[in-house]
């Protein structure tokens, strides 16, 4: 018993501290290794932990300030706050590398280059522009957006095992290549977890299509990927994530008098 106690303070520190820039340090424990792989189960918690952060103060937001932009702008902001912009310092890298690199040892140099280019200002403009598009509609509907915020949440960052089982990395150092050996009973219960919370905070509509353009884009990305670098990194992993919370909140402007 001790010893199952200490592999889940282990991995709620790892996904924690992956995800997110919350003060979580105190979970931390010398004595019992943490695995990226192993706690894959708690991806979908953070997950909803996190949205629903996003989603309370998105929700006071829309109580105090009458511009829906301006709500749009604080959520965007709190959620980089949370998650340290670590899935959109991605979404730029990738865009960099495969719009500037030559071939794959380039585009995954130039991917390394912490410096930011064109290519990553103009992908991030116009994705956060989305995201900020989309919110700024949904802020009509604040309590409606609550579920949609959690959902997207969890979606896209479960969204991001497809590569893993699917795929390969592109290096063989680096966070991609400590993601290759998953746990598959980790695996099963993140699915599992994924796709009863999707279900139960949409209908039933919502969440099918929620869930199948989670896993076109994800696909998508990937297969795009692969013929730029054969394969997989990090970086991959966070654009995928971040294209696909676009693209829920997105349809979400569609689909949100449903809920």
């Amino acid at each position: 018993m001790s010893s199952i106690y200490r592999k889940i303070h282990a991995d709620l520190y790892c996904g924690l501290s992956f995800f997110s820039r919350l003060p979580v340090q105190w979970l931390y424990r010398s004595d019992f290794p943490f695995s990226f792989g192993r706690a894959i189960w708690t991806w979908p918690l953070v997950s909803v932990l996190l949205g629903s952060l996003n989603a309370i103060f998105f929700f006071t937001a829309s109580r105090y300030f009458p511009s829906s932009w301006i709500i749009a702008f604080l959520t965007i902001g709190f959620q980089l706050l949370l998650t340290g912009g670590l899935h959109e310092d991605g979404l730029a890298d990738m865009a960099d590398g495969f719009g500037g690199g030559k071939d794959k040892e380039h585009k995954l140099f130039i991917m390394r280059d912490s410096r930011l280019g064109t290519y990553g200002v103009l992908t991030l403009v116009i994705i956060l522009g989305l995201q900020a598009s989309s919110l700024a509609f949904l802020a009509q509907y604040s309590y409606k957006a609550i579920p949609i915020l959690i959902i997207t949440a969890i979606l896209s960052r479960m969204s991001i095992l497809l590569p893993i089982y699917i795929s390969k990395p592109a290096r063989d150092d680096g966070l991609a290549s400590t993601l290759k050996n998953t746990a598959l009973p980790s695996t099963i219960i993140a699915a599992l977890a994924t796709f009863i919370l999707t279900f139960s905070l949409a209908p039933l509509i919502c969440a099918i299509a929620y869930s199948l353009l989670a896993i076109i884009i994800a696909i998508g990305i990937t297969s795009f990927s692969y013929q730029h670098i054969q394969g997989y990194t990090g970086d991959i992993l966070g654009a995928i994530q971040v294209f696909v919370a676009t693209g829920i909140l997105v349809i979400s402007t569609i689909f949100v008098a449903l809920f």
